[in-house]
């Protein structure tokens, strides 16, 4: 074989390799882009578009379509560079739960414990600010310690429900700015092991997203019939639309 064949041949590998690369690197980006979007769709308590974007997460961290290109990567530079062919074995080890990376989580019960011990917090407050009050009307005492106590409880519930629209951009941060530029690294150094460790990382995280998006519109829900109002935009057009829904229609 002449070395002009030759040097076409290695063209060919050195094209597919950059594009498998760029196609990998793509994803990270697009992941990236995704938590940009969701910085303003969970601002503007947009929840159906937050939701079709924890949708699309899926379908970008997607283990049947990272691996072939991995793979790929892999075996291509390893004929070219003339060295052993790597072992392509799928390590089923990395996908086991002791094995994987660990994920930022979040669990309703985590979140409970922060509304509650707001609530006990504003209560120490009022007592170190009010205690000691020599109150000539109780009633006047207990209105004004209810009233307080419900604008802090809304204030709750609200950073409640923001907590778990934050733990969705991390979780998808996570992905894109930690875990996508070590798959790639690893990728870059041959280290197909810790590479498919970092892709089941970035799997499991992406799995994640959805029970996470779940545990953020349970407390939407919450936020919204305490205050429809502190939803903005959203909640204006959602208690439109609800008052709409119970008017008593025309014959």
């Amino acid at each position: 074989m002449e070395v002009r064949e030759l040097r076409k041949i290695v063209e060919r590998i050195d094209t597919e390799i950059e594009a498998r690369m760029e196609e990998i690197e793509a994803i990270g980006a697009d992941v990236l882009e995704l938590h940009g979007d969701l910085d303003d769709q969970i601002a503007e308590y947009d929840y159906m578009a937050v939701e079709q974007s924890v949708a699309s997460l899926g379908g970008l961290v997607d283990m049947e379509r990272v691996l072939p290109s991995m793979d790929a990567v892999l075996l291509l530079t390893a004929l070219r560079d003339d060295e052993p062919v790597p072992d392509l074995t799928l390590p089923l080890s990395s996908f086991e739960k002791q094995e994987v990376l660990e994920h930022p989580q979040l669990s309703q019960e985590d979140l409970d414990r922060a509304f509650e011990a707001a609530l006990a917090r504003a209560d120490q407050r009022w007592e170190e600010v009010w205690g000691d009050h020599p109150w000539e009307d109780l009633e006047e005492r207990d209105s004004k310690r209810a009233e307080e106590r419900a604008d802090t409880e809304r204030e709750a519930i609200k950073n409640r429900a923001g907590r778990a629209g934050a733990h969705i951009m991390e979780l998808i941060g996570y992905i894109g700015d930690t875990l996508w530029p070590d798959l790639v690294e690893a990728l870059e150094a041959g280290a197909r092991k810790r590479a498919v460790q970092v892709l089941a990382a970035a799997c499991a995280a992406a799995q994640e997203a959805e029970p996470a998006y779940k545990l953020y519109e349970v407390n939407l829900s919450v936020q919204y019939e305490s205050s429809p109002m502190s939803l903005g935009a959203m909640g204006e057009f959602l208690s439109d639309a609800e008052a709409w829904l119970m008017s008593p229609k025309a014959e």
